[in-house]
């Protein structure tokens, strides 16, 4: 899929109104991988403007009521995930899409969730991948981190817990030098001993 090409047409036709999550969010913050697909919350208010548009595009959509997100998928293009009243456990409210950075992804800019956000997303979903996202993104923007509101959202117990984990999750290119000093400002935010 030309994910690129995906994120520009959302982002021409919502703007503001559509926050980027997920992979696109992390390129956004720090292009260290490529992500194949795009997965955006809008308001139920705007989901119909989404779905002309993606429909127009190819894209057939597909409900998937256990997941809480709409799906739709292309052929050729691959899949757009959207989410109108949560993302796991959390919920789609005024506030997180007020925390929202606008940021550069492919030379458009986009509206991506806040970092604090992102990280409690990436922790919540809690696969391997995702908290080798949380570890880059804590490594290369972790001084932009309020540390109070990330733990008010994901819960100070369940940083410590995940933390020395998280630590061990930084892409090998990244060395052993860089692993420690993400644990030491592990230790600074309270979540390691």
């Amino acid at each position: 899929m030309d994910v690129e090409a995906a994120v520009r047409s959302i982002a021409e036709a919502l703007g503001d109104r559509a926050l980027f999550i997920g992979g696109v969010a992390v390129e956004a913050y720090v292009a260290y991988r490529r992500t194949h697909d795009v997965d955006v919350i809008v308001r139920a208010t705007d989901f119909h403007s989404l779905r002309d548009l993606l429909e127009g595009q190819g894209f057939l959509y597909r409900e998937s009521p256990h997941l809480e997100m709409h799906i739709f998928k292309a052929s050729e293009r691959g899949e757009v995930d959207a989410y109108t009243d949560r993302v796991g456990d959390t919920r789609v409210t005024d506030l997180l899409l007020g925390r929202g950075r606008r940021l550069e992804y492919a030379g458009t800019s986009i509206l991506v969730a806040g970092l604090e956000d992102l990280l409690a997303l990436k922790l919540a979903a809690g696969r391997e991948m995702d908290l080798a996202d949380v570890a880059v993104l804590l490594w290369e923007r972790g001084d932009e981190v309020d540390a109070e509101l990330l733990e008010s959202l994901v819960g100070g117990g369940r940083l410590r817990e995940l933390a020395a984990s998280i630590g061990e999750l930084l892409p090998p290119e990244y060395g052993w030098e860089a692993r420690q000093r993400l644990k030491e400002k592990f230790r600074q935010f309270g979540w390691m001993d």
